[in-house]
């Protein structure tokens, strides 16, 4: 099982983690205030989507889950990072640096994407390409562990 947990100010960073469920149908979305963050160690995988605060920060509420995630034992647990922000700004996406950062030292982490604010025609081959990497790193990790 998958847990998608995301936080969206605007839909976009939400619209984005719906399609990657619409495309992972073993998946379950959370908003970040609606998680437990201690019951994620029981999911196979586990997919962040973060939108990017102001010059490259989390969001509050993401910095609290972030802190969280800190805590608990990922290390056989496949992960990936979504999120979206403006390339205006000099850290594109940067929250999602920041996720992609820890998650790689905690985590099995497959797979990171970044997308300008709301997505469009044109990335969702990006997103199914996302979603793609990660069910094979995921098929990987299940199947070195039944060997």
């Amino acid at each position: 099982m998958i847990a998608i947990v995301y936080h969206s100010a605007g839909g976009n960073t939400k619209a984005i983690a719906e399609a990657i469920a619409s495309i992972l149908p073993d998946s379950q979305l959370y908003r970040v205030s609606e998680v437990d963050s201690s019951a994620l160690s029981a999911f196979d995988g586990l997919i962040v989507g973060t939108y990017t605060w102001g010059n490259g920060e989390l969001p509050a509420k993401m910095a609290a889950f972030y802190r969280e995630l800190e805590t608990l034992d990922l290390t056989q647990t496949v992960t990936a990072v979504f999120g979206t922000g403006e390339t205006n700004y000099q850290h594109f996406c940067g929250a999602v640096d920041i996720f992609r950062d820890m998650l790689f030292a905690k985590s099995r982490l497959a797979v990171t994407l970044k997308i300008e604010q709301m997505y469009q025609e044109t990335d969702y081959v990006k997103i199914n390409r996302f979603a793609s990497l990660f069910r094979a790193k995921l098929s990987n990790s299940q199947e070195h562990t039944l060997s």
